[in-house]
């Protein structure tokens, strides 16, 4: 059923023009005969510029280097005007001039002038040993206690450190550090990246009396869809449970081996005893106009079902989400999973590991983050407008990675890879690359649409793989709602299969859920009593 509403509502923005499959693929396979693994992305933590160490300047020679003394033999003997002695003289007698202006000046201040710059002078003596330094000192704290709590204790001394060369001297900078060192010693490293759960989520419906309205929507909603409530409820038995979001990146490290070759291996997770590590991503992160647009003139309205219709980037500088009400106001807030996670870590930093946030997995056949990005409305909106669409759809990309979000393909035409073809594949793959990477840059993270993996449990091989592998595509995500984790971790990539949090899931499995909460606590009574069945 999604998949033919995904087909129906992709049809306004199909292509015409063909894709030459065969040269694509030959292209990719002659790209590159020997392949090496990319570094892991370069963790993102908070912006804290660190104040350079002092360095003191180079010692000087007692005297500057002199070109060698004419002497009598090879002196001209017409005579020349000296203008280098001039010019000494000259600017001597200037110097000595603004000496004795600058004295006048002085004297006439300390006799009859303002006394205001003495006053100015206390103040600022008085500022510098006393609030400011206290300012400065809280601040510093706040931000490295911030992130100590999500269990980067280096970071966090780093930042103790901006103070300058005497903050071990501050007993409150100092005390902090001790404190940082002693947690930092209790952290354990999680003994096996194999087992790590990871759940996702599609839109989140906030307004449930317009997205359960009885229409031909409804089911679908209700299947696919979590709520707001409900997702906030997650949250809350998740951090209660002990479960740290972490990076799919932070699963696996890159070394080499006994031939030099650069292989993926359990990564380096340390975190407290008896904590849990989980992985989070929502897919479809598009707002699609089939949710949001009641009107049919493809723009957003109170006529929609009741869904956040963007992300953009809030007043604080922080990714929040627009919203239309259904009396017709729009509004930002927490209307999303994004902004959502974003204030449950500012509110719980430990239920973040080292900055860590979710995954955000993209289509491109209608656009991203509910920008108008697709190429065919620069003819619709002019030029000029397209493009303010895709420096904001940028914008937000830049601001979601800041806050630790990584953006994942979830393929270009939502379409399952599973049982089409390697040219399929190909042609797909080449439409996210034109059109959605240069607006949220290099992904190497695949989640399948549908959970329509490539291969069952064995071994990846031939064209499907080559064809992504080229792309550059190293995580891959099916969907395995039966078991709590379930992850493979091979030389060149790895595969982590993903638990559906949904109405489907939390009707007709509850008990496959028992690890992570307990269903009737986060239902949401708002939903129709009963969830139809997908099969």
């Amino acid at each position: 059923m999604e998949q033919n509403r995904n087909n129906e509502n992709r049809k306004a923005f199909d292509f015409d023009e063909e894709w030459d499959v065969e040269k694509i693929l030959q292209e990719r396979w002659e790209k590159e005969q020997g392949r090496a693994l990319p570094q892991e992305p370069e963790r993102v933590i908070p912006q804290v510029p660190v104040q350079p160490e002092y360095q003191p300047m180079p010692e000087q020679p007692e005297h500057p280097q002199r070109a060698p003394r004419a002497t009598n033999a090879n002196r001209k003997k017409k005579s020349r005007v000296n203008l280098r002695g001039w010019a000494i003289v000259i600017g001597g007698a200037v110097l000595i001039l603004a000496l004795l202006i600058g004295l006048i000046c002085l004297i006439v201040n300390a006799v009859g002038g303002s006394d205001e710059p003495d006053k100015a002078v206390e103040m600022t003596e008085a500022t510098e040993e006393t609030l400011p330094r206290e300012e400065r000192i809280a601040d510093i704290l706040n931000r490295a206690d911030f992130v100590a709590a999500g269990y980067d204790y280096d970071a966090a001394i780093a930042i103790l450190k901006e103070y300058g060369a005497d903050w071990q001297a501050q007993s409150e900078l100092s005390s902090a550090n001790d404190r940082y060192l002693a947690e930092q010693a209790k952290l354990v490293r999680y003994e096996d990246t194999t087992q790590i759960t990871h759940i996702f989520f599609h839109s989140l419906i906030v307004d449930t009396d317009r997205a359960f309205d009885g229409d031909d929507k409804e089911t679908g909603y209700n299947q696919y869809m979590a709520t707001v409530t409900e997702f906030n409820r997650i949250l809350e038995e998740l951090y209660k449970r002990d479960f740290v979001l972490v990076r799919i990146h932070d699963i696996v490290k890159v070394e080499k081996d006994e031939t030099g070759k650069e292989v993926y291996k359990q990564g380096d997770i340390y975190l407290p005893p008896g904590k849990q590590p989980i992985v989070i991503s929502q897919d479809d992160v598009n707002f699609y106009e089939y949710m949001v647009d009641g009107d049919g003139d493809r723009e957003p309205d109170a006529l929609g079902d009741g869904f956040a219709n963007r992300i953009v980037i809030g007043a604080d500088g922080y990714p929040t989400c627009e919203y239309i009400t259904a009396d017709n106001q729009k509004l930002q807030g927490d209307y999303d999973m994004a902004p959502i996670l974003e204030s449950f870590v500012q509110k719980h930093p430990d239920f973040s590991y080292r900055g860590a946030r979710g995954i955000l997995a993209l289509t491109g056949y209608e656009g991203v983050f509910g920008y108008k990005t697709h190429p065919q409305w620069k003819d619709i909106l002019g030029e000029k407008a397209y493009n303010e669409e895709v420096q904001k759809a940028r914008e937000v990309t830049k601001c979601l990675k800041e806050h630790g979000w990584e953006i994942a393909c979830h393929s270009y035409a939502h379409f399952g890879y599973g049982y089409n073809s390697a040219e399929d594949i190909c042609a797909d793959v080449q439409k996210w690359e034109d059109q959605v990477q240069p607006i949220v840059g290099d992904s190497d993270i695949f989640i399948y649409p549908y959970g329509s993996d490539i291969a069952g449990i064995e071994a990846y091989e031939g064209a499907k793989y080559e064809a992504m592998y080229q792309a550059g595509y190293r995580f891959f995500c099916n969907v395995d709602g039966s078991t709590p984790y379930w992850v493979q971790i091979h030389d060149d990539y790895v595969r982590q299969g993903r638990r559906n949090i949904d109405g489907y899931r939390m009707f007709w499995g509850p008990e496959l859920l028992d690890d992570l909460f307990n269903v009737d606590e986060i239902w949401d009574k708002a939903r129709p009593e009963t969830v139809p069945s997908i099969v």
